[in-house]
């Protein structure tokens, strides 16, 4: 009899694992994480020498400090993701010398959640709604231009804009402009629809990859051998991470690169 208790014992305890095991840690809704490709660290470009780099970066640390930031975060992103240490007085030395003004910022325009077009054409976001709050507390106008922010250095050179914040990842090969210290990280992933049977990039092999034109996604699978020769079709896309979506929805494709925190925004 204890045999038989200990053997239904055991098989209770066996089942149990197994049924966390298929539990995916991975799963994001309907959305499986293949693989994580490449951790960035985001950050903000600026003239070289440029005094806007250190006001914008102080009013960020206000913000930081008044936890408007990480509401903003949590809004957007589901965390508080925010890597900038708070001060509520990195202004006030500065404050009263800043003169009224519009600052032009370029950001991707189909990277949503950090930035991109809502459904009604206009640039929105976590990134494009910091910027505006630090405006507000500037007491500054705002300009939004969508670019190629993998130009950051010819935008911000030329005039185009006064800096590139909006999915734009430090890079230290950027020697001709200023970059503001890093405020949040993000994660590029493989992703599949949940039960697509795929669990690693091996498992692509006679299918069909889709990414975006973005820089970034585009880099990320130039330097990955193994993704790149997998599929049998690989398609890049206009219309940012909202289109590649829209294809893996719609069964246009296998598998998708994206951001990790665009998938709880599309879910």
């Amino acid at each position: 009899m204890k045999k038989l208790k200990r053997s239904a014992a055991l098989a209770l305890v066996l089942g149990l694992i197994i049924s966390l095991c298929g539990c995916s840690l991975n799963e994001v809704g309907k959305y499986q994480i293949v693989d994580r490709l490449q951790n960035q660290s985001f950050c903000i470009g600026f003239r070289s020498g440029d005094k806007v780099g250190t006001i914008v970066t102080s009013a960020l640390e206000e913000l930081e400090a008044s936890g408007k930031l990480r509401e903003l975060s949590i809004k957007w992103l589901g965390e508080d993701v925010s890597m900038l240490s708070g001060d509520d007085s990195a202004l006030d030395l500065i404050l009263p010398s800043i003169e009224p003004r519009t600052l032009i910022v370029g950001c991707d325009g189909g990277r949503l959640p950090f930035s991109g077009a809502d459904e009604n054409g206009e640039l929105t976001g976590f990134d494009v709604e910091l910027a505006r709050e630090v405006c507000k507390l500037l007491g500054w106008q705002l300009k939004l231009i969508a670019i190629d922010v993998s130009e950051a250095e010819v935008e911000l050179n030329s005039g185009n804009v006064d800096c590139v914040w909006g999915g734009f990842a430090y890079d230290a090969s950027y020697t001709q402009i200023d970059l503001s210290p890093v405020y949040m990280k993000n994660t590029i992933v493989l992703v599949s629809l949940s039960g697509s049977g795929i669990r690693s990039a091996r498992g692509l092999s006679g299918k069909a990859l889709t990414l975006s034109e973005n820089c970034y996604f585009n880099a990320v699978l130039d330097a990955n051998e193994t993704l790149k020769n997998r599929p049998s079709i690989i398609n890049r896309i206009p219309g940012g991470t909202a289109a590649c979506i829209d294809s893996l929805n719609n069964e246009g494709c296998d598998a998708i690169i994206a951001d990790i925190y665009s998938l709880d925004y599309y879910r």
